[in-house]
């Protein structure tokens, strides 16, 4: 800019030197002419014109391109900065603002298109679409390429994309995070102590613009001590929902249809748990409620923020309880018009014992003694369905791969197998690094389960066979009379987890690497005819699973991320579904279990649902549908039809022993 204010200048004073009946304005004009336009120097006639304006040309040629080039350059990088949108304002409320990014986004997007549509359909939404923000420390161009494969799944959400810090509270402030219905923090790296405290620092970040605010948050962490630090946020609403894909991938390998049943119970568009409060049914016994929905299964109550599976038949309902209902989402709004009148005759004869109309202890607690004399008779039915829980058997197996997760995963096993349990680890990760990890992780000794550590490589056929071949040397192995090995009826699994880190891009290459090492070990077993209990394969591409699964039935592969995906987008709708799941998918509490339908009826009987959930109910649990071959049904309707169950056919629990 100074070189060409320069030429100019000294361009218009040579002129005016040469050009005496001219004024200088005129001659600074034309020097300007020749310096940005190279045909303007060709109309000057005399000598001296003609040297400076090729001289203008020249330095216009060289200064002015220059210069218009790096104005170019400069409006492209400001335009970029602008398309960011680190710094613009958005205007927009009740949207959901999601930080940071990882291999379960795609699931929670697809999740709140679902929730988006059904709102559309009952009339419950404000707008036909949903907004979604997406606020990540990645170049946008970056973040693009990586969500817009899954956008034409979302046709129901509005997704935006904003770049910036997720630890300032700036960043939160474009993108109205105070005005937002919800904001939800994804973990995105695989580091566990790492990724908590960067979500740590995104809610203290939060703190400045959601102090008293109605939004609330839902945090994605690895580990319960995070989990308890962040629910004790002082005027803040944070749910934090601790990464449970250890627990949930050792649930599903151990029950073949698992998998299936949490897929139903999570997602928008099947049969979900509602959390519905009913102030009308105070008074009522319990039993009474827990037969009174014909449209869905009641499985408990939250009664001070407790979650309880199993109440008493004979427990009077409060004001402030709220019905866990397992039906189909925006159902189930008001309770049935019978069981309101049935609340309201208790309450008027509670009301009337209280004026002495009635006697004490007269006929306000008709309804209770005889929620007691018919479950009395429930029971004398029952009975010969209540049988012992097994003990847990010893069990061997092997697992294939090495991430952070699986000492998680290794103490999940423990809590489920019997004493004397043998569990074979193939991996290349050193012995060291494992021992490490192992030695930070658990900080008890394990009671059930011997650990034996194995250096090579799932996908080459000689370290697989020997891993496979000595994870049952101390069980003394036989052939039996059809040519299969089995180990003192052992039970055997190979299980493969994906020990690679999700890479942007590149999903699907950890994926094929684990299948083919269960393929591989499933060829070895064939060859070895030893005959394996189940195969299991921890994957990210759902769909990929589903192809290979097709062609192998005997392999079951289990998308952990998507199920924790779907956790995620179950407690943004209601928060309250974080303890319901936290206590399912874990092993201290109350879990879902797929038992053997014959534990439950005579041979030859068909039985109805409402009766096999009444012989449930006798054995401490709770029934919320069934298998049949391949196929769940969760919350089946009608409830009073005979069912044929086969030999292989089972029921969907809630219960605390497996």
């Amino acid at each position: 800019m100074a070189m060409c204010t320069t030429l100019v200048f000294l361009g218009g004073f040579l002129f005016h030197t040469f050009r005496r009946h001219k004024n200088l304005g005129e001659d600074l004009w034309d020097a300007w002419s020749a310096l940005v336009s190279s045909s303007s120097h060709l109309k000057e006639s005399t000598q001296e014109g003609r040297v400076i304006g090729i001289m203008l040309t020249l330095g216009g040629l060289f200064f002015y391109s220059l210069l218009t080039s790096t104005m170019t350059a400069q409006f492209k990088l400001r335009m970029e900065w602008l398309r960011e949108g680190a710094h613009s304002q958005v205007m927009e409320r009740e949207h959901i603002v999601i930080g940071g990014i990882n291999n379960r986004l795609a699931t929670l997007l697809r999740q709140l298109s679902k929730s988006q549509h059904f709102a559309v359909q009952d009339g419950s939404a404000q707008t036909r679409k949903r907004t979604v923000l997406l606020l990540t420390e990645l170049p946008r161009k970056e973040t693009e390429k990586i969500v817009s494969p899954y956008l034409k799944d979302c046709q129901h959400i509005n997704l935006f994309i904003r770049s910036g810090p997720l630890s300032s509270t700036a960043s939160f402030k474009k993108v109205a995070a105070d005005r937002a219905r919800s904001v939800i923090l994804l973990a995105p790296k695989d580091d566990y102590y790492e990724a908590d405290a960067d979500v740590v620092m995104s809610v203290i970040a939060l703190k400045p613009l959601l102090r008293g605010s109605s939004t609330g948050v839902v945090a994605e962490v690895s580990k319960g001590s995070t989990a308890s630090l962040l629910k004790g946020m002082p005027e803040m609403r944070v749910s934090a929902v601790e990464n449970l894909s250890a627990k949930l991938f050792v649930q599903c390998s151990r029950q073949p249809g698992l998998v299936d049943v949490y897929c139903k119970l999570l997602d928008h568009a099947d049969e979900v748990i509602n959390v519905r409060s009913f102030p009308s049914l105070a008074g009522l016994p319990y039993g009474h409620v827990r037969t009174g929905f014909p449209d869905a299964v009641c499985c408990g109550i939250v009664r001070d923020g407790k979650v309880q599976f199993h109440p008493k038949d004979s427990e009077p309902m409060q004001h402030s309880d709220k019905l866990m209902l397992i039906a189909l989402k925006h159902t189930h709004r008001h309770p049935p018009p019978a069981l309101m009148m049935q609340a309201a005759q208790i309450r008027q004869r509670l009301e009337s014992n209280r004026g002495g109309r009635e006697g004490r202890g007269g006929g306000g607690s008709e309804a209770m003694v005889r929620v007691h004399r018919d479950s009395a008779l429930k029971t004398r039915d029952a009975n010969q369905f209540k049988l012992n829980e097994p003990a847990a058997r010893a069990e061997r197996m092997v697992m294939l791969g090495w991430r952070t997760g699986v000492p998680d995963m290794i103490r999940e096993f423990d809590d489920y197998v019997g004493p004397g349990s043998e569990l074979v680890i193939l991996a290349e990760e050193s012995l060291e690094e494992r021992e490490s990890q192992l030695a930070r992780m658990l900080r008890t000794p394990l009671r059930n389960l011997t650990v034996v550590h194995k250096v090579g490589n799932p996908m080459s056929r000689t370290d697989l066979t020997d891993a496979i071949l000595d994870a049952g040397s101390v069980f003394h192995p036989f052939v039996s009379a059809g040519g299969h090995m089995f180990f003192d009826n052992v039970p055997f699994s190979i299980i493969v987890v994906s020990d690679r880190s999700w890479h942007h891009g590149e999903r699907t290459k950890p994926d094929k690497q684990s299948l083919y090492s269960l393929l591989l070990a499933e060829s070895v077993c064939r060859a070895n005819k030893i005959k394996v209990q189940s195969l299991n394969a921890e994957l990210e591409d759902n769909r990929l699973g589903r192809e290979v699964v097709g062609s192998h039935p005997s392999l079951t592969y289990i998308g952990t991320s998507d199920l924790m995906g779907l956790v995620t987008s179950q407690v943004t709708e209601h928060a309250e579904l974080n303890a319901i799941w936290t206590e399912l998918l874990n092993s201290w509490g109350d879990e879902i279990y797929v038992k053997d339908a014959s534990m439950y009826m005579s041979p030859g009987e068909c039985p109805t649902f409402n009766e096999l959930a009444e012989r449930a109910v006798q054995r401490g649990e709770v029934a919320i549908g069934y298998r049949t071959g391949d196929n769940t049904v969760i919350n089946p309707c009608p409830k009073d039809v005979p069912l044929d169950f086969g030999p292989e056919d089972s029921l969907v629990l809630i219960s605390e022993y497996g």
